[in-house]
């Protein structure tokens, strides 16, 4: 995941012709977080990390993580959204929300992966979030499917 997800970061610096620096100033990140992702030293990085390079890069996590290629083209011409401020303004999407514990249900089954109901709960929380703030009307599977990757 982290080699892909290394890959994507430097093509897309690449396109918006930015530095790792400039694009971790961008980002909100300390300084090397991006760089250690570029160089295999952070082999896990965190969600939200992921979330401001995707924001500072104007592209999805999903593009990030180079799973585009299976996304219809319809669903990629949405730009990520991730202000709690606009999730908060939303109605509450109460159909989102239980699609969101399906798939992450469907998905730990798939995996094998037992978590706890807190983790649990944390999880479709985000990818709830992470889906509606991205104005979609079902739950990301690649989002969702990088979530529990990186909650094994």
């Amino acid at each position: 995941m982290a080699t892909n997800l290394s890959l994507q970061i430097k093509e897309k610096i690449t396109e918006k012709g930015l530095s790792t620096h400039a694009l971790e100033k961008r980002a909100g990140l300390k300084p090397s977080a991006v760089q250690n992702i570029l160089y295999g030293r952070s082999k896990n990085p965190s969600v939200t990390i992921v979330k401001a390079i995707a924001k500072a890069l104007d592209c999805s996590v999903s593009e990030l993580l180079g799973e585009t290629d299976d996304i219809p083209k319809t669903s990629l011409q949405f730009k990520p959204v991730f202000s709690t401020k606009n999730i908060i303004s939303q109605e509450w999407d109460q159909d989102l929300y239980l699609r969101c514990f399906q798939e992450l249900n469907v998905l730990l089954e798939k995996e094998k992966v037992c978590l706890s109901k807190g983790k649990i709960l944390e999880l479709a929380e985000e990818i709830y979030e992470y889906s509606q703030g991205n104005s979609l009307s079902i739950p990301d599977q690649y989002f969702a499917k990088w979530l529990v990757e990186k909650n094994k």
